[in-house]
Formats: structure tokens, C-alpha cells, sequence
């Protein structure tokens, strides 16, 4: 009940922001319908959070702001909609058995396509910490290549809150969310530094 409440809140202050960059409660609910058509997914309520933060975002709020506003499990579900508006198609909390295991975002695309970690976290952990991610994240990408049947090349990324300094970690990307965008147009030009599963 208590995580709902927060959800609610969060969605209320996001759409609020988007109401004052816009003008007016009309035109905030215009701005979420047009981002939720350009996404594939008219009828979205008009006060999805996920869909307000990218509309904030298309009107120039800070992408970091918009992302600590969000829980975790909304930050996901905000970053898939960024690779969907970059022409990825997208696919959310797949599930691996034996042994169990989850990654959180796959972005396919025709190129190089994105097995992606998303965390939410205020502060990015140490070098030690972050090879730890990127390998448990890789070993998951090995195992979804696996299970895909014609796929081409995945590559590994760690999404973060923060700029922790370190951009390739044991062949794994490891992004903050501002960088999120420069890095999806420049994707294949880091095959050399990205461990391809």
C-alpha cells in the first residue's frame, strides 16, 4: 500500500513539472498522448510517470532529475521507453531458469542489440563492485543469447543514476542515464571495447 502511495506521488510531482513546462493541465496530457503514440502505446493513462518523465524530458528537463524522481522498477520501464523511441524494440523483465536469473531491458534492434541492468542506485559503486555487475550481467546476456534463436550480437550495459567516471568495464558498457542517448547513436562504434555476445 505504502509503495503505491509513493508511485502515486511521484507520478502526481512529475505530472506537475510537466504541467508547468507545458502551461496547462490540457496541453501536460497532450504531451504524455503524444509520446505515448510515438511509443506504440496510445490510451496510456495521463498520468503514467514513465511517460510523463519522457515528455518532460522532450521539453528539456534534466534527464538525471527526472530519473531520481522515479522508483526503480519505473526507471526501468522510463528507460525502455528511450530505447523505443530510438527504434529499439524492447522487452522488459525476461526472465533465464536454471539458474534463475532476470534481465531487466533487451533492446533489439538490427545492429548491435542491448542486454541492459538498470540501477537505480544514488551513488555508483566501486571498480571492484562494478566489474562484479558487468560479469553477472554478461553471463545473463550469454544466456539470452542462447535462448534466442537467429539474434545477432548483444552487447552488455549497466545503466546507472550517477557518473561514476568508468564508461567500459570488462568488456560491458556501463552508462549514466544523461549519457544514455549519446551512447544508443554511437553504439557500434564501440564494438572494439564491447565484449559481443
Amino acid at each position: 500500500m505504502q509503495s503505491l502511495m509513493m508511485a502515486r506521488a511521484v507520478a502526481d510531482l512529475l505530472f506537475q513539472l510537466l504541467k508547468k513546462r507545458t502551461g496547462s493541465t490540457e496541453r501536460a496530457v497532450s504531451a504524455i498522448s503524444d509520446v505515448a503514440s510515438r511509443l506504440g502505446a496510445p490510451g496510456v493513462a495521463s498520468t503514467d510517470e514513465q511517460l510523463a518523465g519522457l515528455a518532460l524530458c522532450a521539453r528539456g528537463e534534466e534527464i538525471e532529475r527526472v530519473s531520481k524522481s522515479l522508483t526503480w522498477k519505473d526507471f526501468e520501464g522510463f528507460c525502455s521507453g528511450i530505447l523505443k523511441g530510438r527504434g529499439y524494440r524492447v522487452r522488459q523483465n525476461i526472465f533465464l531458469r536454471r539458474p534463475r536469473a532476470q534481465v531487466d531491458v533487451f533492446g533489439m534492434s538490427e545492429g548491435v542489440s542491448l542486454a541492459v541492468d538498470c540501477k537505480h542506485w544514488a551513488r555508483t559503486p566501486s571498480h571492484s563492485g562494478l566489474v562484479r555487475i558487468v560479469e553477472a550481467q554478461k553471463n545473463r546476456a550469454r544466456r539470452l543469447r542462447e535462448s534466442l534463436d537467429d539474434h545477432g550480437p548483444i552487447a552488455t550495459v549497466v545503466l546507472v543514476l550517477v557518473d561514476g567516471g568508468e564508461r567500459f568495464v570488462s568488456g560491458g558498457a556501463v552508462v549514466p542515464i544523461f549519457a544514455f542517448g549519446d551512447f544508443l547513436d554511437k553504439v557500434d562504434s564501440y564494438r572494439d571495447v564491447l565484449e559481443l555476445v
